[in-house]
């Protein structure tokens, strides 16, 4: 009789145990799991992208543009508002020539201080101007200075944008010289990363060549982070 209660116990824990899986996996269907920033995406192909943000003007554009042609390579510009009002054209030549855009905002505000309301208008007004201006939606985001919390990942992902951080930065706006710059790069890349350069950085004409240079000698192929994405796995 002992053991056919003890028998009977374990069959009501292994009952109660499914139960509870059950149960959490129409918790998990019913509340998903909060989006998480992409820094570097895992994957077996030796792809790394390259981005670019842009600043206030439209410095270097051009020239970044033409080497990225030369050297067939597509990237990822994460742009403002206030940019693409200014530099409509550029904007248009960025797309024009392959490559994607992203948004960073519309007047790149600290999203970390703003209201709710605030930083819905700051994702959302930058997509419907890309729109409007380009006849383009962005589905990709970064913050300002890459500064996130919860609700700004939230409220991203309701726009319909993953929010894109990055693994590598190249500092190449306070590098002393362009092979400090690449050095900085090429010591710490590896597959799936994301490399982030300002476009009006003085040094990045000089050390952008060297870098893709040196990922194709050392087996990497430079891409778009929408390219990266669809690698994951």
């Amino acid at each position: 009789m002992w053991r056919n209660w003890r028998k009977a116990e374990k069959i009501a824990l292994i009952v109660l145990l499914m139960l509870g899986g059950f149960a959490l996996v129409s918790l998990r269907a019913n509340y998903p799991a909060e989006p998480e920033p992409v820094y570097f995406v895992e994957c077996k192909a030796p792809l790394v992208a390259l981005t670019f943000d842009t600043l206030w003007s439209g410095k270097n554009l051009e020239e970044i543009l033409d080497l990225l042609e030369r050297e067939e390579v597509r990237a990822t510009f994460f742009l403002s508002g206030t940019w693409l009002q200014n530099h409509a054209g550029k904007a248009r030549l960025i797309l024009s020539g392959g490559h994607e855009i992203g948004n960073r905002t519309m007047s790149q505000r600290i999203l970390t201080a703003l209201d709710q309301q605030e930083l819905v208008q700051e994702i959302k007004e930058f997509n419907d101007l890309a729109a409007q201006t380009l006849e383009y939606r962005p589905r990709l985001f970064r913050p300002p200075l890459g500064l996130y919390n919860g609700m700004v990942l939230k409220k991203a992902r309701q726009q319909g944008c993953h929010t894109i951080l990055w693994s590598i930065d190249s500092y190449d706006w306070i590098s002393l010289n362009s092979q400090e710059i690449v050095d900085r790069v090429m010591g710490a890349v590896h597959p799936g990363a994301i490399i982030v350069f300002r476009l009006e950085a003085p040094l990045l004409s000089q050390a952008l060549p060297e870098i893709i240079k040196r990922l194709r000698e050392g087996g990497f192929k430079p891409c778009t982070v929408s390219e990266l994405l669809q690698a994951e796995g």
